[in-house]
Order: C-alpha cells, then sequence, then structure tokens
C-alpha cells in the first residue's frame, strides 16, 4: 500500500491565503518525500482556480509533466461537491456541474485511478428510495465520463449534518454504511467503474464500528480518505490525533485485500500552522502513514 496526501494540505494559510496552487503543492510534497498525490478538486466552485479559466486543460498538460518530471503518481481526486439533490445550496448549479465534469476529465487525463464525488440528501424527504433512484441518476453521466478515461468512481460515506440552530444531527443520505453498499452496487448493475471512498473520520463521527463496516464493504472498497477527529465535528486531524483506533482498522485493510492508497485528508491539521514550520508538520505525517502502512505488511 502506498501513502499518498492531499493537495489541499498547504490550502489554508494562517498568513491570509486562502489557496495555494495546486502545482505548488504538488513541488512542496515532493521535496518532503511524498510520491503519490490526491487532488483535491472541491474548491473550484468557490475560487477562480486552475480549472476555472478557459486555459484548465492547458494547466492539465503542465500538471501531466510535472507529475512525470518528479517521478510522482496520482491514485486518488475529489470533484467539487455540494447537495447536489438541492441545487439551492450553491450559487450558480450548472457552473459547479461544470466544475465537477473538470475535474473528473483532469483527474483522468493525469492517471488517476479513482475519484471521489458525493451524493445528496432531501433533508425534507426520509424517503431514501427517492434519495437513492435521483443520486443514481445524477450520477450516471459522471461515472460514463469517468469511463472514458478508464477511471473509476468512488461514492463517499457522509455524516448527519448538525443544525446548530436546534441543536440536533439531522439524518444524512450516505451516513450509512448501508446506504453507501446499496448505492455502489445500484451503480454497479449497469457501470463496473464503481466502488466506495471509505472516510475514517465520517464514520468516527457517526460512531461505527469500522472494522465491521470495512468488512461489509470488502473489495467494493477502492479508495480511502484518512483522517481523525473526536467524533462530534468533521476536524480532518492526522491519525491518533482523535479518538480513532487505527490498528485494528489497518488489520481488516489488510484482511479485506485493499488495493488502493492510504490517502491522507487532513488539510485542517496544518490550516493553522505557521510557514516556517509546515514542512516539519508533513514530514511528521510522512512517518506517520508509514507506520501504519508498516502495520498491514
Amino acid at each position: 500500500m502506498k501513502l499518498s496526501t492531499t493537495t489541499a494540505i498547504y490550502r489554508d494559510r494562517p498568513e491570509g491565503r486562502a489557496v495555494i496552487p495546486i502545482m505548488d503543492c504538488v513541488k512542496r510534497l515532493h521535496k518532503i518525500g511524498y510520491e503519490d498525490v490526491d487532488f483535491n478538486f472541491c474548491l473550484m466552485n468557490q475560487y477562480d482556480l486552475e480549472l476555472s479559466n478557459d486555459k484548465w486543460m492547458d494547466w492539465v498538460k503542465e500538471m501531466k509533466e510535472l507529475l512525470t518530471s518528479l517521478n510522482m503518481t496520482a491514485s486518488q481526486a475529489h470533484t467539487p461537491f455540494y447537495n447536489v439533490l438541492d441545487p439551492t445550496t450553491v450559487a450558480d448549479r450548472d457552473y459547479t456541474e461544470e466544475m465537477v465534469r473538470r475535474s473528473i476529465i483532469a483527474a483522468g487525463e493525469l492517471g488517476v485511478k479513482a475519484t471521489v464525488i458525493h451524493a445528496g440528501t432531501y433533508f425534507s424527504d426520509n424517503d431514501y428510495s427517492r434519495m437513492l433512484r435521483d443520486n443514481v441518476e445524477y450520477m450516471k453521466p459522471h461515472v460514463e465520463l469517468a469511463a472514458k478515461y478508464g477511471m473509476s468512481i468512488a461514492v463517499e460515506n457522509l455524516f448527519d449534518k448538525m443544525d446548530h440552530k436546534l441543536g440536533i444531527r439531522k439524518p444524512r443520505y450516505m451516513a450509512r454504511t448501508v446506504d453507501v453498499i446499496e448505492m455502489c452496487d445500484t451503480l454497479r448493475e449497469q457501470y463496473d467503474n464503481v466502488g466506495i471512498c471509505w472516510d475514517f473520520g465520517h464514520a468516527n463521527e457517526m460512531g461505527l464500528n469500522q472494522p465491521q463496516a470495512l468488512e461489509m464493504i470488502g473489495s467494493r472498497l477502492i479508495a480511502v480518505h484518512v483522517q481523525d477527529n473526536y467524533g462530534v465535528n468533521d476536524d480532518h486531524l492526522l491519525p491518533y490525533h482523535g479518538t480513532i483506533e487505527w490498528e485494528p482498522i489497518m488489520k481488516t485493510l489488510k484482511k479485506i485485500d485493499y488495493q488502493g492508497v492510504f490517502a491522507y485528508e487532513t488539510h485542517k491539521a496544518s490550516m493553522r500552522v505557521p510557514e516556517p514550520v509546515i514542512d516539519a508538520l508533513l514530514q511528521y505525517s510522512l512517518q506517520l502513514g508509514n507506520y501504519l502502512i508498516s502495520l498491514c505488511d
């Protein structure tokens, strides 16, 4: 199993820079010792970034050349996300969907094996059969586009959404293991390039028995988001910096013969770390990730 990390790791900086260019992230991660990256395209619908202008394919070409020159690979990616069953959650759905489309094309061109996408929820309607049907219809064109590049779509487990006004969590589709499996299997009835991305932090918020969930998922698992938290918020911390028990998880990944990369999604772990020491934190993350992987060997 190879260690990977998100290109969003330098995203939010205390010096006031909201976004560090992905190309700069890749260069810095290579210098630290990372050999694989997870392209995080999630901010493309919020900022004027790499894929949001007319020359986005030029950027893809340059990034491909950079990866080749550094002898690096990109095994995972993440599309921009929003509640796809509630268009009012984004200012411009057509624009956001164009960013989703471009991110899939970019990932395919860059040799990504699995790109992660979120399903949506009708918060005013608990009809999960309707949500399954409508999410599948939403996913189909994206799955078909990914297939053109020999790439898979990975549907991600989510967590119940916190309503801060009411002080309660609202049930969200894909927060439970059975939802994720059902979504994957339904799409697989028509497509063979669909799998599951398991986010350990999301599962911890739901209080799930993660080894049990991973065994249920089995060979459907094609991507992971490695992050930790204290079971309350989506903190995106490094492993062992929250309450997740990692040893049983690593044993289960070995048991189910997981074939993907061990990909950090830990951007919040570094967002307030001062520039002079952030690379030291990422060197530590490299050592920590390799230790966890060694538990599978």
